[in-house]
Parts: structure tokens; C-alpha cells; sequence
């Protein structure tokens, strides 16, 4: 087992970098769990947005409409000056400027006098604000319609807004409408996976391909296929004792649950075949690529990559419909739609399980195909030297 030993001690002069990576990984992934958790169970508030108002007009309805814009923003009155308000603008002290012109109140709602909105270029704060002076505005025209007079609209518009509906979020999914929190820790396992791997398995085919290094194993009395046996033996012994670990870290972060959850073995079975399409792309990376600037760069560019692309660093229902077309010719998309329906769902119709099925037949397709070329990249190469 001399060969064995020989890839396993290259394997040890990468431990520190695989643990390192794993650390990272743990952190992020906790972090982005504690984003989205309060994303997901705080209280909905509306946002708070810096405002300055010039009232020309001071009528009730102008009055009114300050009164509704106080309730969710702050509100600086002031007397109009456009250089200070153009300063202020650029410096980001307000993001939006309102300019309630003389008589507007007394043309409302016939037309005549107008609103001036002035925003930040291209901010979405700008547009937030039309909308919120646009429905006040709307709620006082219905009002008087119905045959209020102007005081008694406003201050039904103003009453309105402050009405608090109670919303009762119905558990269709068996998760309380939420994702479980190991669910996040194993999306991102895909960067982890194909980070960590190609640059391991690059490592150890590069040192091995050496050519001092090849002429002696050729020249030794082990034959090449008890060195190809043992080579293979130490790879398998390399993934799964990584997978084993990345398997513990939903333990090592206090998700104890996914331990008796009811989708375990599809979690186990997923992960699995990722760890199988990352081992394949490390293969073929190691077979192409020498030199560990190299190495680093290709690695960078298909983790990140495919992270971008296929729903890792950003959900998939955020992606737009053209980048999922090209992101489903990637297996990560499909380990991302399988562990969205695992996560979301603590029951499968006939439908998801179809899904979830057709997710590991692809990753299990592109590992076969990737591994099939890597064969024939490593026998065109040999015949080469």
C-alpha cells in the first residue's frame, strides 16, 4: 500500500486548508441562516425614509398629506431654498424632496396644481414615495366621492393607514410556511464541495504527474494497476471522509433535527451526488490544469460560478428566467431545486418526488460524463508522454 500511503500524505499536507475551508463555510452559513430567519419572522415594517417638504400651499389637504408621510418616514419641513436642497440631495441628508405648490389644495381633486417630486437619481426610495403620496391622495379622492367632506376624507385616509390587519400564515408546507435552518447550511454546500475539491484532487494528480515522479512508479515493482487500485482507493477514502464531516456540520451548528427529519435520506442522497459531480469536475480540472495559479483561478471561476448562476449565493426564485435557462444545463441547479423542495416541504406530492428524482438522474448523468471524459483526456495525455 505504498501508493495508498503516498496520496494520503499529499491528502495531509491539505488538511489545514480543507479545515480551514470548512470553518469559513460553517460561519457564513450561520450567518446567512440569522439574515434570513429574522427576514422571515420579523414584523413587517414599512421603511423609514428621510424627506424634506417645501408646504407652500398650507391647507388642510398639505397638512394632511405631511401628517401621512410622518407616519412612516421623517419628515423635515423646509422653506424651499434649492441650492441647500440640491446640496442635501447629493450628501444623501434626504432622499427625496416634496414641493406642495400654492393652491394645490384648492385644485384637488380637479386637476390645476401638481406635486414636484425631487429624488435621488435612480433610487428606489424615490419611487417608494410616489407611491405612498399617490394612495393617500387616492384614499382622500374616494372619500369626498363618497360624500365626505375634505377634513372628514383626510382624517379617514390618516385613520386607514394606522389599521393594523392581523395575518395568520397557514402551514400548507409541514414547516410553518419556513425553511428549516440545515436547509440553508446545505445550499451552500456546493461552493464548499467543488472549492474544496478541485483544488485537493488538483494537487495530488499534479504532484503525482510529476514526471520524476512518474518515471519512478513506472520503474517500481508495484504494477499499474495496484497503483491505479490504490490511487482510487485513497480518493474514495478523501470524499468520504469529507462527506462524512460536511454531514455532522448541520450537528456542529445545533440543527439536531435534520436528524430525524423525514427527508434525511433524500438530504444524504443529494449531497452525495453533489459530492460526486464535485469530484468529477475535480478530476477533470486536475487532468487539464497544471500549475497552482492555475489551479486557483479555475477553481474560483467554476465554484463562484456556479454558485452565481444556479441559486447558491441567490435564491432561485430571485434569478431571472434567462439565467435559469442557462443555470439548467449546470447540475447545482438541480441540487438547488431539490434541496428547495426538501426544505420547503415536509411532505412530497407524486409531482416533487418526480422532481426530486429527476434532480439526482442529472447530477448522477453530468458525474458519469464528466468522469467518461476525464478517462479520455487521462488515456489521450498518456499516450502523448
Amino acid at each position: 500500500m505504498t501508493v495508498f500511503k503516498g496520496y494520503l500524505k499529499i491528502i495531509k499536507q491539505n488538511l489545514t486548508y480543507m479545515i480551514s475551508w470548512i470553518f469559513i463555510f460553517l460561519i457564513i452559513t450561520l450567518m446567512m441562516d440569522s439574515f434570513t430567519s429574522d427576514a422571515q419572522k420579523g414584523i413587517f415594517r414599512a421603511e423609514s425614509v428621510d424627506i424634506a417638504v417645501v408646504d407652500l400651499d398650507s391647507s388642510t389637504l398639505s397638512q394632511g398629506l405631511i401628517d401621512y408621510l410622518s407616519l412612516h418616514n421623517q419628515v423635515t419641513l423646509t422653506d424651499g431654498d434649492q441650492e441647500k436642497l440640491t446640496a442635501a440631495l447629493y450628501y444623501r441628508t434626504y432622499a427625496y424632496v416634496l414641493t406642495i405648490p400654492e393652491g394645490f389644495g384648492s385644485s384637488f381633486p380637479d386637476g390645476g396644481e401638481t406635486l414636484k417630486a425631487t429624488k435621488v437619481p435612480g433610487s428606489t426610495e424615490g419611487y417608494y414615495l410616489d407611491t405612498q403620496t399617490d394612495s393617500f391622495l387616492n384614499q382622500v379622492r374616494v372619500y369626498q366621492a363618497a360624500g365626505f367632506d375634505r377634513p372628514e376624507a383626510i382624517e379617514k385616509a390618516l385613520a386607514l393607514s394606522e389599521t393594523e390587519a392581523p395575518v395568520t400564515l397557514k402551514d400548507s408546507s409541514g414547516n410553518g410556511g419556513e425553511m428549516p435552518g440545515y436547509a440553508y447550511l446545505f445550499r451552500f454546500l456546493p461552493y464548499l464541495y467543488i472549492s474544496v475539491l478541485c483544488y485537493c484532487v488538483s494537487y495530488i494528480l499534479t504532484a503525482f504527474n510529476n514526471r520524476e515522479i512518474h518515471r519512478r512508479m513506472m520503474a517500481s515493482a508495484i504494477s499499474p494497476a495496484s497503483q491505479n487500485f490504490q490511487g482510487i482507493m485513497a480518493f474514495l477514502f478523501l470524499f468520504m471522509v469529507f462527506w462524512g464531516i460536511s454531514m455532522l456540520l448541520p450537528l456542529i451548528a445545533g440543527y439536531r433535527s435534520f436528524y430525524t427529519g423525514g427527508h434525511i435520506l433524500l438530504y444524504l442522497a443529494n449531497s452525495l451526488l453533489m459530492l460526486a459531480v464535485a469530484a468529477s469536475i475535480a478530476f477533470l480540472v486536475g487532468h487539464l490544469i497544471r500549475g497552482d495559479n492555475a489551479i486557483n483561478g479555475i477553481t474560483n471561476i467554476l465554484s463562484l460560478g456556479m454558485s452565481f448562476l444556479c441559486g447558491v449565493f441567490v435564491p432561485l426564485e430571485f434569478l431571472s428566467d434567462g439565467v435559469k435557462k442557462v443555470s439548467q444545463f449546470l447540475p447545482v441547479y438541480w441540487y438547488e431545486t431539490t434541496n428547495d423542495l426538501l426544505g420547503s416541504h415536509n411532505t412530497l406530492s407524486a409531482e416533487m418526488q418526480n422532481t426530486v428524482f429527476q434532480g439526482f438522474l442529472i447530477q448522477a448523468a453530468f458525474a458519469l460524463a464528466c468522469f467518461c471524459l476525464t478517462l479520455a483526456v487521462g488515456k489521450l495525455k498518456a499516450q502523448e508522454n
